[in-house]
C-alpha cells in the first residue's frame, strides 16, 4: 500500500486549492441568484451544455493520451496535437452556430439564446486548453498549478458574473464570466509550462502525424465516447428547454451548478491524481488492483454522507441561501442525489478506460447511455411535469453509472462485491446517523437548527469513519505529523493526542 501515502498528498495538494474555489463560490453564487432571474440561467445552462458536447469532440481525445505516453517528447508532441485539433474545432463551431444561431435557437426552443452564440468559440478554445495543459501539469505532478487554475477559473467567473450583472442583467454577464474565467485560468496555466520550453524543440510535422496514426483507436473510440458521454449528461438540460421554457431549465442549472460543480471540481482533482498513480502502478507492477480497492471504498465511505444530507436538506438550504425564488432548484437537487452519487463514485476511476487500454469498452458503454437517455427522452416526452422527468433521470443515471462502476471495477481485478457490500453498509449507517436531522426536518424546525443537527450528524459519521478505517486514520495522522513540529508532536503524544 505503498502508493497511498504519495495519493493522499498528491490528492491533498489539488483538493486544497479546491476548497478555496469552492468556499469563494459557494459565497458568491448566493448573489449572483439574487442579481439574474431564473430565465436567464436556463440560457446560460443551453450555452453551457451546447459547449460541454462541443468540448469532448474539440480534441479529438488526443489530450488523454498525454499521460500515457513513456517520453516527454512524444507527450509534449500530442499536447501540440491536441492544441491544434482545439483551434481548429473551436474555429469551425463558430461558423456554425453563428452562421445558423436563429435555426438554432428555433431548434432548442429558446430564441434568447441566438445572439449570444458569438462567444461560443471562445469559451471552446480556452475550455479546451484547460483540459489539455491538465493533462500535461499532472503528468509532471504539479499538483499546485493545476488547484490555482481550478481556483482562479471558479472565483473570476463569479466576479465577471456580479459585476456583469449589476451593470446590466441579461444572460450576456454569465456567458462572459464563464469564457473569462476559462480564459484566466489559462494564462495561469501556461506560466506552469515555463519548464518545459525546450521540450518544444522536440516537436515536429512528422511525429505529430506519427503519434496521431498510432493513437488513432484511442482518438476515435475515446472522442465517439466522451461524445455519448456529454451527451448523455447534457440531455436533461435540452430536454427541459425543448418541452418546457427557460426557466424550469433555470432551476435546473441551479441545481446543477450548486451541486455538480464542487462534486465535479474535488472528482476531477481525484481522477487527476488517481490517473497518474493507476498509470504509475501498471507500468511498475502490471495491475492496478490495489489502487483501485482502495480508492473506490474510500470514496463510498467519505462520499455517501453529504449526498444523503442533501436529499435531506436540499429544500430548505436552497431556499435560505439562495433566495425564496430558487425553492424549486433544492427540490430538483433533492431528486437529482443519488445520480450525482453514483457520478461522484465512478468518475475518478473511469480513468480506468484509458489506463487499462479499454476504448471500445468506454465506447460501448458510452454509447448504451447514450440510448438509454434517448429512451428516456422519448418516454419523458409524454410527461408533462419536470419532477417525474427529473426522477426518471435520477434512477436512470443511478442504475447505468453503477453498472459502468462494476464493469471497471471487475476487469481492474479488485472484486465487486467487497464495493457492494462497502456501499450497503455506508448507506444504512448514513440513514441511521441521519435520523435525528430527518425527524428535525420533517418537524419544520428552524434552519438553524437544521444546520446544527446535520453537523453534529456529520461529525459523529466521519468520527466513527476515522476509528474504523485503519488506513483513514493512519493517513489523516501522517498529515498531521507532518504539518507540526517535532517538539509539539513529542509534547502531543506525551497528552495521548496522537498515536
Amino acid at each position: 500500500m505503498g502508493f497511498m501515502p504519495s495519493f493522499l498528498s498528491n490528492l491533498f495538494k489539488l483538493t486544497s486549492g479546491t476548497m478555496i474555489a469552492q468556499a469563494f463560490t459557494i459565497l458568491l453564487i448566493p448573489v449572483v441568484t439574487r442579481i439574474y432571474p431564473p430565465e436567464f440561467f436556463g440560457v446560460n445552462q443551453l450555452f453551457l451544455s451546447i459547449a460541454a458536447v462541443l468540448l469532448v469532440v474539440s480534441s479529438l481525445s488526443y489530450n488523454f493520451a498525454i499521460m500515457v505516453t513513456e517520453k516527454d517528447d512524444d507527450s509534449m508532441n500530442l499536447l501540440v496535437l491536441s492544441t491544434i485539433c482545439a483551434l481548429g474545432f473551436a474555429v469551425a463551431s463558430g461558423v456554425v452556430f453563428v452562421g445558423y444561431s436563429d435555426w438554432f435557437g428555433s431548434l432548442f426552443n429558446m430564441p434568447l439564446i441566438a445572439g449570444y452564440f458569438i462567444w461560443l468559440p471562445f469559451y471552446l478554445l480556452f475550455s479546451s486548453l484547460i483540459l489539455i495543459l491538465n493533462e500535461w501539469l499532472s503528468r509532471k505532478v504539479r499538483y499546485g498549478v493545476v488547484a490555482r487554475g481550478i481556483v482562479v477559473n471558479s472565483v473570476a467567473a463569479r466576479i465577471f458574473q456580479i459585476g456583469g450583472g449589476l451593470i446590466y442583467a441579461s444572460p450576456l454577464g454569465l456567458i462572459l464570466g464563464s469564457v473569462m474565467g476559462a480564459g484566466l485560468a489559462n494564462l495561469l496555466l501556461l506560466r506552469g509550462l515555463k519548464e518545459d520550453i525546450a521540450l518544444l524543440k522536440k516537436v515536429t510535422t512528422k511525429r505529430i502525424k506519427e503519434l496521431a496514426h498510432e493513437y488513432r483507436y484511442f482518438s476515435f473510440y475515446g472522442t465517439l465516447g466522451a461524445l455519448a458521454n456529454s451527451m448523455s449528461w447534457e440531455l436533461p438540460a435540452f430536454m427541459l428547454a425543448y418541452f418546457f421554457n427557460p426557466t424550469i431549465v433555470g432551476y435546473y442549472s441551479l441545481a446543477m451548478m450548486a451541486v455538480r460543480m464542487p462534486m465535479t471540481i474535488v472528482g476531477t482533482s481525484i481522477t487527476q491524481v488517481f490517473f497518474q498513480k493507476a498509470s504509475e502502478e501498471r507500468i511498475q507492477t502490471g495491475s492496478v488492483q490495489n489502487v483501485v480497492h482502495e480508492v473506490y471504498t474510500r470514496l463510498i465511505s467519505i462520499g455517501i454522507f453529504p449526498f444523503v444530507v442533501l436529499a435531506i436538506l436540499a429544500e430548505d438550504l436552497f431556499t435560505f441561501i439562495f433566495g425564496a425564488n430558487w425553492l424549486s432548484a433544492g427540490t430538483y437537487a433533492a431528486i437529482l442525489a443519488p445520480w450525482f452519487f453514483a457520478v461522484f463514485i465512478f468518475a475518478p476511476i473511469s480513468s480506468l478506460f484509458s489506463v487499462l487500454n479499454r476504448q471500445k469498452a468506454y465506447f460501448f458503454f458510452e454509447i448504451m447511455t447514450l440510448c438509454a437517455w434517448s429512451l428516456l427522452f422519448i418516454f419523458g416526452s409524454n410527461i408533462h411535469d419536470p419532477i417525474l422527468v427529473l426522477i426518471l433521470f435520477s434512477v436512470g443515471g443511478l442504475l447505468i453509472w453503477g453498472l459502468k462502476s462494476v464493469y471497471l471495477i471487475m476487469v481492474s481485478g479488485a472484486g465487486y462485491r467487497s464495493s457492494i457490500s462497502s456501499l450497503a453498509r455506508h448507506l444504512a449507517l448514513s440513514i441511521t446517523i441521519s435520523i435525528p436531522l430527518i425527524i428535525a426536518t420533517y418537524l419544520e424546525a428552524p434552519f438553524i437548527l437544521l444546520l446544527t443537527v446535520a453537523g453534529i450528524t456529520a461529525v459523529a459519521y466521519y468520527l466513527l469513519m476515522f476509528f474504523t478505517d485503519t488506513l483513514i486514520r493512519q493517513e489523516v495522522m501522517g498529515m498531521i505529523r507532518g504539518s507540526i513540529s517535532p517538539d509539539r508532536m513529542k509534547w502531543m503524544e506525551r497528552l495521548g493526542l496522537l498515536w
